[in-house]
């Protein structure tokens, strides 16, 4: 490849980059050595992704949200089993994590809260311009959905779904199959998930996985 080519090359890749949607190009994440986050709910599926991100060497965890004493404990054994240094903790009541979101030195979010409360922690933190991370269910509703496109578009803030079927080849395959109109305009879909969470609604307080019949927030052990 010689200097000519190089440089038409280049230029037709930025000028593409030009052709994005403006919302897309908004979201184009600045590169940075050093990833700033936060967790917003540090139960079992929280912690099982503050393990995942402290494996890493590029990851810093700033700060953690979460009233329930017993997770938050979990979530700092985490953190001193990988000789990282622990995080600021917000634990006072249901709405600690507003104090996390105000935070300029904390560039995502992870939620890992229980489902009713996920559309106030991704919204708010789309809306303070923190990139959210979002455990499923993302909405209750249609509209609540729409209200993360609604906040996504407002700050140029992306959210990524963190469900792993999303991203199956299979699924993808299909996805791209509609896009190019190979099933005509598709004027309905319909699905279906099961998942069998008696293990975790009902168990002894201490494993979250069919160990007893305790249920409830005061001895109850849940994923979230």
């Amino acid at each position: 490849m010689n200097r000519r080519t190089f440089i038409t090359q280049a230029g037709m890749a930025a000028a593409g980059s030009f052709f994005l949607p403006s919302y897309l190009r908004a979201m184009a994440p600045e590169v940075k050595s050093t990833i700033r986050l936060g967790f917003i709910g540090t139960g079992l599926r929280g912690q099982n992704h503050m393990e995942e991100m402290l494996k890493r060497n590029d990851v810093e965890i700033i700060a953690i949200a979460d009233p329930q004493a017993h997770m938050v404990a979990g979530a700092l054994a985490l953190m001193d089993k990988y000789n990282r240094k622990n995080p600021l903790v917000y634990d006072k009541g249901p709405y600690g994590f507003r104090e996390l979101l105000k935070r300029d030195d904390i560039d995502a979010v992870f939620v890992s809260s229980p489902w009713e409360w996920h559309q106030e922690h991704g919204v708010e933190g789309l809306l303070a311009g923190k990139a959210v991370a979002m455990e499923v269910s993302g909405g209750m509703t249609i509209e609540g959905c729409w209200d993360y496109v609604r906040a996504s578009k407002k700050t140029g803030t992306p959210l990524m779904a963190l469900e792993n079927v999303c991203y199956r080849r299979d699924v993808l395959a299909v996805l791209n199959l509609v896009r190019q109109g190979y099933f005509g305009e598709i004027v309905h879909g319909q699905g279906g998930y099961q998942h069998d969470l008696r293990g975790v609604l009902f168990n002894d307080g201490i494993s979250a996985y069919g160990s007893g019949v305790e249920f409830g927030p005061e001895k109850g052990y849940s994923e979230s």
